[in-house]
């Protein structure tokens, strides 16, 4: 009883370590494959471990059929899923020997077989080898060795192997780790079973010893997988969200070379090599890539958020918004670039803004001859008077205008007054000065005049190039013909009503008087 209570004690009770360990490690993750390879090794150590107990305490009379076929099998299930399991881990350095997992899993079960079915049971199984050796055959037992020991060093090189081939700084902890775990694991099998087979240790004393081990090495291999294992499966998430997105996506290190981009970004980027394609980049406040770059190399935790244009070879121009993003902790420092195309935003923008500023010049200024309509005139005025400034208002009327519209057509009438708007531009010679259309052959103009200026000789001289002027279109010659007034703020009016009658006033009174222009005020 006291050996049965022992027995429960260091092999039956711990083992449910095992069982828990392979449902946490299921529950964790049931979809990745590591998990699930964990997780049946530490159901085949269950099993092993659970046969182990039964053989030594409970069936002892079974022990024969129990090994033959309940602890050998689980061991071997062990060990290939071993292999297994470190073939996952390596991931993608590992992959291509996936395709030699049937081979691991089958070799030693064919062999278990073999002996199963050729030899004689007894003679595999001696169970009246009491004095503390294997009652194993030493063919079976020297097989069963030789597999367990070449899986676990089989193991280990795949490790070693996806340690010596990975570039990446975190995985080379995980698999120095496991490695570490691993040569822990082959050591204590290795010392376990030469003291068993020298007679230093009994059957019973070795069980105790190989399910610490193991228990240790189990726990161990649980604690890197829960810590680890979701890397791989969301690193390949991260992958497959890199080369969905909708946005361009590229990859830069420190000196602005595009290191790899999504496949939004080759689109956009077709037929451009991948070093000329940093040339294409042009930020909205003319800062070059580098400089951007070098500001998030400064400023590391900040996020830059910028508008960019990029010039496509032979294309149209694309409207961006980009965001530049350093990450750092991996085995090398990368810039992310995220563009996202405002293209159509953009263009809708430009367009409205064009549709008011068309609107604000229509609703400000002549159809026909582009200078300021009346409304506009009468809104320079008021912010003129308001501003207490000293002008002249001159009144323009043109002679004749209708006999021309009458004898030429509409059209010539309408030429012959889009060349009058442009020689009256040419008088406005200073920043305030206004020029304007306020009716069908009436404009104005409002000219600035400091006080210590003669401001008849002033409007005088500028009219005087209207005179002489000559209107030439299709064989037809019309002079210029005008009569002006004037009125000067705030000597001839105070406001702005008083100032246009008075302007007008003059105009018309020196129209019917002689027909003569502005010199004979």
């Amino acid at each position: 009883m006291n050996d049965l209570f022992m027995d429960f004690l260091t092999i039956q009770l711990p083992t449910y370590f095992f069982l828990y360990m392979a449902i946490t490690l299921i529950y964790r993750n049931r979809k990745s494959r590591i998990n699930r390879a964990a997780a049946l090794l530490m159901m085949a150590l269950v099993m092993y471990f659970l046969f182990e107990y039964l053989k030594t305490s409970l069936l002892p009379q079974y022990q024969m059929q129990l090994v033959l076929y309940g602890s050998s099998p689980s061991l071997l299930l062990f060990v290939c899923t071993l292999v297994h399991l470190s073939i996952l881990l390596g991931d993608s350095v590992t992959y291509t020997f996936r395709k030699w997992l049937p081979l691991v899993y089958a070799s030693p079960y064919v062999l278990w077989l073999y002996f199963l079915l050729t030899w004689d049971h007894h003679q595999l199984y001696n169970e009246q080898v009491t004095d503390g050796r294997s009652p194993l055959h030493p063919t079976f037992l020297l097989m069963s060795i030789a597999f367990i020991i070449g899986y676990i060093l089989l193991s280990v090189l795949l490790l070693a192997y996806s340690w010596l081939r990975t570039r990446e700084p975190r995985r080379k902890v995980i698999y120095r780790s496991l490695l570490l775990n691993d040569f822990q694991l082959f050591g204590t099998f290795a010392l376990i079973t030469t003291l068993l087979q020298s007679g230093v240790i009994v059957t019973r004393v070795s069980m105790i010893f190989y399910f610490i081990g193991y228990l240790v090495w189990a726990m161990r291999l649980r604690h890197l997988i829960g810590k680890y294992n979701i890397m791989p499966d969301y690193r390949k998430l991260f992958q497959t969200l890199f080369e969905s997105a909708p946005n361009a996506i590229l990859l830069l290190d420190l000196m602005g070379n595009v290191k790899e981009m999504n496949p939004r970004a080759e689109r956009w980027f077709i037929n451009i090599p991948i070093k000329r394609i940093p040339d294409h980049f042009t930020f909205a406040d003319g800062q070059s890539l580098q400089h951007m770059l070098s500001s998030c190399l400064e400023q590391p935790d900040s996020t830059n958020h910028l508008e960019m244009h990029v010039t496509k070879q032979g294309q149209i121009r694309l409207d961006l918004v980009a965001g530049i993003d350093l990450i750092t902790g991996t085995n090398e420092d990368l810039f992310v670039l995220h563009l996202t195309d405002v293209t159509p935003l953009k263009e809708t923008e430009r367009r409205l803004i064009q549709s008011e500023q068309n609107y604000k010049h229509s609703a400000h200024h002549d159809a026909l001859t582009g200078l300021y309509n009346r409304a506009a005139v009468e809104e320079q005025l008021q912010f003129k008077i308001a501003g207490g400034e000293h002008f002249a208002l001159v009144m323009i009327d043109l002679n004749h205008f209708k006999p021309i519209n009458d004898t030429y057509g509409h059209m010539v009438g309408d030429q012959y007054l889009q060349y009058i708007a442009q020689l009256l531009r040419t008088l406005v010679q200073k920043p305030g000065d206004v020029v304007g259309r306020i009716g069908g052959d009436e404009f104005v103009l409002l000219l600035a005049c400091p006080e210590h200026v003669d401001v008849d000789r002033m409007v005088h001289t500028r009219l005087s190039t209207l005179e002489g002027s000559i209107f030439r279109q299709d064989y037809v010659d019309i002079p210029v013909s005008f009569a002006a007034g004037m009125g000067r703020y705030p000597e001839d009016a105070a406001d702005m009503t008083g100032l246009l009658r008075y302007a007008d006033q003059q105009m018309y009174s020196h129209k019917r008087q002689t027909r003569r222009s502005v010199n004979e005020l």
